[in-house]
């Protein structure tokens, strides 16, 4: 029984994992029920096992939440505020629905002042709309993320449109401890730090880095420093420390002391929030405080599991949350490695000092680095191989940072110039948290970005650790030897095996176009790269190991079509900028200047020009020089200006339109320069009535039509072009597409 309640948190994982298939729900019920009973007495009990699959598989398919397939015809609903607007997120709410309705929603204020309240029970005018975040081939879908989590769509509303109709519903603690003590602590830290620096310790403290900028959040990705803003162990060590310390001053003991410490690791949770990270050490310090007055050895893995079981007892989903993933992976391999490094340092003749202050942090930050890389590739698509080196040089300051920090909200109860004098120390810890990552977030061999890492390589990874655990038995040695001699091989030999496709990658950037080719020399080229600010280009780019184009076009000189080029990060090389002019708004003269500077070459092109020496034949129709005059002289806006683009591949063409809304020049431009059927076009404007008449798909007979960017179409494309047997994709509707020429035909994926 040494492992029971590790064997038990499996059983309990593997029900949750199935119960995200489609397995019928009495069908599987009934098999595994047979399985127990005939397995119960020769597997000695192990049978209970298979009970707790099937209990978690029931449990998980009873939790799944409610789904509203159309609920844009919603336009008045009551529900009652479960997490109120507060700190950096006054203008937004969380509304838990009331009959007929079931599920939540994310209530946005277009004004911060709005006085809701934890609790409050509110009727609203507006209209409940569903999530809209893009979807792409090998990114997470956050659409079903917040499906899973219980939210049906979201609502904008004006002061006026809410109505208060009671207070004071829900949990007395949460609305009359919890939320106060939240906006104490927000405003008490941003009166006497403020800034950067008040944002960066309200992090560190409690979790909450929404305060910092988003150059500041991606400095401290980049460093592989985030997860010092991840409330931890440490963080609720320090709180129970204080109050231990405290006690024991007072000579409280005993079953008082386990209440007293107990309840203040579990306040502090709640203060956290009840995230995974921050509550697995709040149950984790609960159970070694209980070990304590009931006299119990205290076996550090056993009560880590339980935990865990505690968690997905609560949300069964929290399985599938990359945060309780990398927090549970990284304390169960400190758990079991660190007291091995601990006894093989004792055993060498090295000074004290070294030993404590530097080899054993320096192998605890390895330990934890080693241990979740299979995970960050797979989740974020990025490892930090020295982040162990940028956790030891920063946890000093961590560690002096939260006692510090901890003790200035003490002060600032009883006397606010005390605590202003501490609090001027803690600004210059955050300071100088700030530079010093910043400093090592411009280190780029600091980062390694391969590419998506699938589930199978991180199980093998972990098998291997596990094997690797139980060295001492032969069978394990043998295992190991073997899946680590095949895994490399097929590693190896997937990578020389593997070679780049003919594909084009149509993505949905959430607003604009972005459209990805590549060859089977590996060379891409790029067409708009979506807005700003969503991420899509960056996170594609990311799953697929990208770091350089050989080309990117820019269409015209509107934010939806460029945008996207701006998030990528500095280090991001693009060989070749093609844009049809280098005069737009100060947004686009800086996006010219990063790459110009960069050593990008911009070049200019028009109808006529070509672009060669790749896998496609590309030539641009229009625009004319006429056109471009007119522009240029302030005559007309960009979308006339747009870039487009005839590409062919073998006997295959495809029209890319950019916002080009003048048919009649298409068609004849089209004609002039080919006389092969357009299998695929590119819905001029995102699916405008200007830009999409009749017409144009009766003149070009497009085998497929995609629109980017709008859906519903304001030129009902929907309705319009399956009468005409044209078959339309809406990325906005139906998400990113890759098409793969297989053995020179093409392919959709994912399959229409």
């Amino acid at each position: 029984m040494k492992y029971a309640s590790l064997r038990a948190l499996i059983a309990i994982a593997l029900g949750i994992i199935l119960a995200q298939t489609k397995i019928p729900v009495w069908w599987f019920a009934g098999i595994i029920v047979i399985i127990g009973l005939i397995l119960a007495k020769p597997t000695r009990g192990f049978s209970l096992y298979l009970f707790l699959t099937l209990s978690a598989f029931l449990f998980t398919h009873s939790r799944n939440p409610w789904v509203t397939k159309d609920v844009t015809p919603i336009n008045t609903f009551s529900g009652t505020v479960v997490s109120e607007p507060y700190g950096y997120h006054p203008r937004s709410a969380v509304l838990e629905l009331t009959p007929p309705l079931e599920g939540k929603v994310i209530l946005f204020l277009k004004d911060a002042n709005s006085g809701l309240r934890l609790g409050d029970f509110i009727k609203v005018k507006g209209r409940i709309r569903p999530f809209d975040f893009p979807k792409n081939p090998g990114l997470v879908d956050y659409n079903q993320v917040m499906q899973k989590k219980g939210f049906i769509g979201r609502v904008t509303v004006r002061p006026n449109k809410i109505t208060l109709l009671s207070r004071n519903h829900g949990n007395w603690f949460a609305r009359s401890v919890v939320m106060p003590s939240r906006r104490f602590i927000f405003k008490t830290i941003e009166k006497l730090i403020g800034g950067d620096e008040g944002a960066l310790l309200i992090g560190l403290l409690f979790g909450d880095k929404s305060g910092l900028p988003k150059k500041v959040q991606t400095s401290f990705t980049d460093s592989g420093l985030l997860h010092i803003m991840a409330v931890s162990g440490l963080n609720v060590g320090v709180v129970v420390g204080a109050l231990i310390l405290l006690l024991s001053v007072l000579r409280i003991r005993g079953w008082a002391r386990f209440v007293i410490s107990s309840l203040g690791a579990l306040f502090y949770v709640a203060l956290a929030g009840w995230t995974p990270a921050p509550a697995r050490a709040g149950l984790m310090t609960t159970a070694a405080l209980l070990s304590i007055p009931i006299q119990r050895r205290l076996t550090p893995l056993a009560t880590l599991c339980f935990a865990g079981i505690i968690l997905l007892f609560i949300e069964p989903n929290t399985l599938f949350d990359a945060g309780a993933q990398l927090s549970f992976t990284a304390t169960a391999a400190l758990l079991t490695f660190s007291p091995k490094a601990w006894v093989l340092l004792s055993r060498r003749k090295i000074p004290n000092w070294l030993r404590n202050y530097l080899l054993l942090p320096v192998i605890i930050s390895l330990i934890a680095t080693i241990s979740t890389a299979p995970l960050l590739l797979h989740h974020f698509f990025r490892f930090q191989p020295l982040a162990f080196f940028s956790s030891v040089v920063v946890i000093p300051l961590v560690n002096l940072a939260l006692p510090l920090g901890f003790l200035m909200l003490c002060l600032a109860l009883l006397n606010t110039t005390t605590a202003s004098i501490l609090a001027e120390t803690v600004r210059i810890i955050s300071s100088l948290l700030l530079n010093i990552t910043n400093w090592l977030a411009r280190l780029d061999f600091l980062l390694i970005e391969p590419g998506k890492l699938s589930w199978v390589w991180v199980f093998w990874f972990y098998a291997l650790l596990l094997l690797f655990l139980n060295w001492k038995n032969h069978w394990a040695k043998t295992l190991f030897r073997l899946g680590l001699a095949g895994g490399l091989v097929v590693f190896v030999w997937s990578g020389i095996l593997t070679q780049p496709q003919t594909k084009i990658t149509i993505l949905d950037p959430g607003k604009g176009d972005a459209l990805l080719l590549e060859d089977t020399l590996g060379r891409k080229i790029l067409f708009d790269a979506g807005i700003d600010g969503t991420n899509v280009l960056t996170d594609f780019f990311r799953s697929e190991g990208i770091k350089r184009l050989d080309v990117a076009v820019v269409t015209h000189p509107d934010r939806d079509h460029y945008g996207g080029l701006l998030d990528l990060p500095e280090r991001f090389r693009i060989d070749r900028l093609i844009v049809p002019t280098t005069q737009g708004d100060s947004l686009y003269q800086k996006l010219l200047n990063r790459y110009q500077l960069s050593g990008t070459e911009i070049v200019l092109t028009k109808k006529g020009g070509e672009l060669q020496g790749f896998g496609y034949k590309i030539q641009f129709l229009l625009p004319d020089e006429t056109t471009l005059w007119f522009y240029h002289q302030g005559l007309i806006s960009t979308n006339p200006i747009s870039l487009v683009a005839l590409i062919e591949h073998k006997q295959f063409s495809f029209l890319l339109t950019g916002d080009c809304e003048m048919p009649e020049a298409l068609t004849i431009a089209l004609k002039q320069s080919s006389t092969a059927p357009v299998f695929l076009l590119k819905s001029p404007h995102h699916g405008s009535r200007k830009g999409n008449p009749l017409e144009l798909f009766e003149s070009l007979k497009p085998k497929y039509v995609i629109v980017l960017g709008r859906y519903p179409t304001p030129a009902r494309l929907e309705s319009i072009l399956p009468e005409m047997g044209i078959k339309l994709i809406n990325t906005r509707r139906d998400g990113g597409r890759i098409l793969r020429f297989m053995k020179e035909n093409p392919v959709w994926y994912p399959n229409l």
